[in-house]
């Protein structure tokens, strides 16, 4: 499960729960499907920004179409990953904020909040404790 809590350039905000196999959109109308949050901002595509579950943790899809559009995924330090168009990103436990900019302008912010899910392989190991890591052959560093 996810919560998005997100805030539009035009003021409005909110949040929004979503469950395993739902996701969560920003965009205009007009597409087979309604966003969660429209815009009427000729400038955004209509599946500008889609959030899915899955793994270890959300996954950002961009997709927005232009040059003028960024969308980036804001870690806890203030730096950001920029997506390139039709690219996605998985937001992580140090990167859970999402910024929406088309031109300087910022158009959409959000935040997610999700558990902490470890590794593929740290839930693999949980959900199947009698199998172990088999150790590299090459590896020469001592083992306790």
């Amino acid at each position: 499960m996810l919560i998005v809590r997100y805030e539009v350039s035009d003021g409005r905000s909110g949040e929004d729960v979503v469950l395993v196999d739902q996701k969560w959109s920003f965009g205009r109308v007009g597409g087979d499907e309604s966003p969660t949050v429209e815009t009427d901002d000729r400038r955004v595509s209509r599946g500008a920004l889609v959030i899915r579950d899955s793994g270890p943790g959300p996954v950002v899809f961009r997709g927005q179409r232009g040059e003028q559009a960024r969308v980036g995924l804001v870690s806890d330090d203030g730096s950001t990953e920029w997506l390139a168009e039709g690219k996605a990103g998985n937001l992580t436990a140090t990167a859970r904020r999402v910024t929406f900019d088309l031109q300087d302008e910022n158009v959409l912010s959000l935040e997610v909040e999700f558990a902490d899910r470890g590794s593929v392989v740290e839930r693999q190991q949980a959900a199947q404790p009698h199998l172990t890591l088999v150790p590299d052959p090459d590896d020469t560093t001592e083992q306790p």
